[in-house]
């Protein structure tokens, strides 16, 4: 299992935004001095409460002052962009980061960015899968031209820059409904999946699983789930600390729950329409209890990581350190708190597919 962190973009009072970016690549240069395998960060438009429109110029800030931890975007929302835009500026990352790129791939969420790009929700999907064929094609083929729905294309000449790692940069989706889901196990990606009930996840890895091989891969694990974790010297510490934080940060599922409940969700984000509103109901020590946010001390989180472990073949676990307007010292320090005492025990404890 690999430990991962997902960082999310929360402003913070009194810090400017010069300040929060700069704070985020310190985030992402401790992450890599602590251990940390991988580090990825989300994509959001218009939105004062996670400004991070571009991702990618976030790693390309970050690759300078790291060597070693794996940087992406999780995700890269495709139905916004010209494909070929985004097949190039990952091989300008790939390079920048000397091969430690992952490229995380997804559909997009928020009905404001939608309305604002002008682009049809409901066709996320159809241009989703369109784009990412042809993110492939300009990543392996010298020439080609495509005549789609979405999306045309003529190319002519040869990816320049070139990749570093072949035949591309490993590719990550975030994989929510039960379409996602059987794209990602029959592509073999690892696949994401956002704030979701362990007993969801059960039932999704032995959907993926199941595909996977009749797909004709090796039966390998893939999943990836978030967690909000915070980790001080005792269970009452971090509850007590973490709470506004966490109770701020948990309000975007306020916000998605009355999206559903206007209708602005479509019918194929059926997932997001039923979890939204279950994960708002949750009060602070239900989301505890269930494992959604996993607070304590050491030993505490040590034991709650196990258990999703016993329980689901995790590809990796993202923990999100930083949530509403949590101090950077607070983040700095629950993140190195899980370096030194819950992730060598982790480490010690033989994992492998079930």
């Amino acid at each position: 299992m690999k430990f991962a962190i997902w960082s999310p973009t929360n402003p913070r009072a009194g810090v400017s935004p010069v300040e929060l970016y700069q704070q985020q690549i310190e985030e992402i240069e401790t992450a890599e001095a602590l251990g940390f395998d991988n580090i990825w960060l989300y994509e959001h438009h218009v939105s004062p409460s996670g400004p991070m429109p571009s991702p990618n110029l976030m790693i390309a800030a970050a690759a300078r002052g790291t060597n070693r931890i794996r940087l992406g975007a999780m995700v890269n929302i495709l139905p916004y962009r010209n494909p070929i835009l985004v097949a190039e500026e990952a091989a300008m990352l790939d390079v920048l980061t000397n091969g430690r790129l992952d490229m995380g791939i997804g559909r997009g969420l928020k009905p404001i960015e939608f309305d604002t790009f002008c682009v049809s929700q409901a066709e996320s999907r159809e241009m989703f899968l369109e784009s990412l064929e042809i993110i492939r094609r300009i990543w392996r083929d010298e020439s080609f031209v495509h005549e789609g729905k979405y999306f045309k294309v003529n190319k002519q000449s040869p990816l320049c820059p070139s990749l570093v790692q072949t035949p591309h940069p490993p590719l990550l989706i975030s994989a929510q409904s039960e379409d996602s889901l059987r794209f990602a196990a029959q592509n073999d990606f690892p696949f994401a999946q956002i704030d979701a009930l362990i007993e969801e996840c059960e039932r999704d890895q032995k959907t993926y699983r199941a595909i996977q091989t009749a797909s004709g891969y090796a039966p390998t694990n893939r999943l990836i789930i978030t967690r909000e974790i915070y980790v001080a010297e005792t269970d009452e510490q971090a509850r007590r600390e973490a709470y506004p934080y966490l109770l701020q940060y948990w309000q975007i599922w306020q916000r998605y729950t009355q999206l559903t409940q206007e209708g602005k969700m479509p019918d194929d984000y059926d997932v997001w329409r039923k979890r939204a509103p279950l994960l708002h109901a949750m009060d602070f020590d239900e989301l505890i209890e269930r494992g959604l946010m996993i607070v304590g001390s050491p030993e505490t989180v040590v034991r709650q990581i196990r258990m999703h472990r016993e329980r689901l073949d995790l590809f990796a676990l993202a923990a999100v350190f930083k949530f509403g307007g949590m101090p950077q010292s607070m983040l700095l320090e629950s993140m190195r708190r899980f370096s030194e005492l819950v992730m060598p025990r982790l480490k010690n404890q033989a994992g492998g597919v079930k």
